[in-house]
């Protein structure tokens, strides 16, 4: 998805940006009713025995991906993006405006579309939705590399084979 969303921006012209959700787990809203114990430290005087119901997701939790993927992908949803038959985390989005492009890899987003006010609108409505860091234009994405100029956009593995080298002694 990452190469063919990099090819597709390279073609056109077009700038790749990437956006961070901070504690997205936390975001993911629980289907199941599900209990814990009081967090330590936190614990009721004369309540020890009761339990807390959790009404989202919390990390460690084997429901919080899908919880996540499933606020997200409603999410978009909603905003009129589309989901792509052959990659589930590939949104696609055409309005009279222009054409957006997200993929979604877990709390990254790499996003494009064919003019700034797409992209603009994208980020500000994900910023409103999200707690999110905004890492500007595309540098480092699943380990790969990112060079984009006005004239071509580069991807390369170096500092991932660099790390590989050094993890082997070699």
């Amino acid at each position: 998805t990452v190469r063919s969303i990099v090819a597709v921006a390279a073609q056109k012209g077009w700038k790749i940006n990437q956006l961070d959700v901070k504690c997205a787990f936390l975001n993911g809203e629980l289907k199941e009713t599900m209990f814990i114990e009081q967090p330590q430290g936190f614990v009721k005087i004369g309540e020890e025995l009761k339990v807390c119901r959790l009404k989202r997701a919390l990390y460690g939790l084997k429901q919080a991906p899908r919880a996540w993927f499933n606020r997200i992908e409603n999410y978009f949803m909603k905003d009129g993006f589309e989901k792509s038959h052959y990659d589930h985390t590939l949104f696609i989005k055409k309005t009279t405006k222009g054409v957006g492009i997200v993929s979604l890899y877990v709390d990254d987003l790499i996003y494009t579309g064919d003019n700034e006010v797409i992209c603009g609108e994208f980020k500000e409505s994900m910023m409103q939705e999200f707690e999110m860091t905004d890492l500007g234009a595309m540098k480092y994405f699943l380990g790969v590399e990112v060079i984009q100029d006005t004239a071509e956009i580069s991807m390369c593995q170096k500092k991932y084979a660099k790390e590989l080298l050094e993890r082997f002694h070699m």
